[in-house]
C-alpha cells in the first residue's frame, strides 16, 4: 500500500518489462503519468508504439505490428508501416489505448494478489529494496499457477523498483521482469505532426481471429 501511494504521488515513471515464454521474448518500454504516456512493444516480428498526449492518441508500427494489433491486411499493413495513425475519441481502440499507457494501469499490473509476505531486504537495480510476494496480479486464471514479487525501495519514497513474476499455463512457463526508474520526472511527450486518421484505414469488416 505504501509503494502504490508513493508511486501515485510521484505522478510519472519510466519502465522496462521483459517477458519470456518458450524461448520467445516480448519487451515493453514505456513512460506513464496520470493521463499521458507511451508504450513501445517488441515481440518477434511485431513492433508497435502507442502514444497519448493531452488526450490525443496515436499508434505507429511496422507491418507486423499493424497487422497483429490493428487488424490490417498484410498489404495495407505494409502501406501504413512507419506512419503515425491518429485515433479519435470516437474510434474503437481509443479507450483501451488511453487506459493502457496510464500510471494507474501500470500499477494495477504490478500488484501481487492474495496472501502477501515480505522477503528479506536485498539489492535490486542498485537500490536497497524489500520484496512484497504474493499471487499473480489480478489473481491466477483457471489452469494457471504462479507468483509475483514487487520489490520496493527501503529508502523513501517507497516506490517500486523491480517486478518479478513467474507463471505456468498448461505446462508452459512464462517469466516477466520489470524495472522502474525516473519516478516523478517530466515525460516531455510530443505529439506527431503528420498523421493518418484511424477512421480512414481500410479495416476488415469482421475482427481478425485471436
Amino acid at each position: 500500500a505504501s509503494a502504490v501511494a508513493a508511486a501515485k504521488k510521484s505522478g510519472t515513471v519510466h519502465f522496462k518489462l521483459l517477458g519470456t515464454e518458450s524461448g520467445k521474448t516480448e519487451s515493453i518500454v514505456g513512460d506513464a503519468s496520470g493521463s499521458d504516456g507511451r508504450e513501445i512493444i517488441t515481440a518477434g516480428t511485431v513492433e508497435i508504439e502507442a502514444l497519448v498526449v493531452k488526450g490525443a492518441a496515436y499508434v505507429e508500427g511496422n507491418a507486423g505490428g499493424l497487422e497483429d494489433q490493428m487488424q490490417l491486411s498484410a498489404t495495407n499493413a505494409a502501406t501504413y508501416a512507419g506512419k503515425w495513425i491518429s485515433v479519435a475519441s470516437s474510434d474503437a481502440p481509443y479507450a483501451s489505448l488511453t487506459k493502457a499507457v496510464t500510471l494507474a494501469s501500470t500499477l494495477t499490473e504490478l500488484q501481487p494478489s492474495g496472501k502477501l509476505s515480505l522477503t528479506a531486504a536485498t539489492t535490486k537495480a542498485a537500490h536497497a529494496v524489500i520484496g512484497v510476494h504474493g499471487g499473480l496480479p489480478g489473481g491466477a486464471t483457471k489452469g494457471t499457477t504462479g507468483s509475483a514479487t514487487l520489490y520496493v525501495s527501503t529508502a523513501g519514497p517507497a516506490v517500486p523498483v523491480v517486478f518479478d513474476a513467474t507463471q505456468t499455463t498448461s505446462g508452459t512457463k512464462e517469466t516477466s521482469v520489470g524495472t522502474f526508474t525516473q519516478w516523478g520526472k517530466p515525460l516531455n511527450l510530443v505529439a506527431p505532426t503528420a498523421t493518418v486518421a484511424f477512421s480512414a484505414l481500410p479495416l476488415p469488416t469482421t475482427p481478425a481471429a485471436g
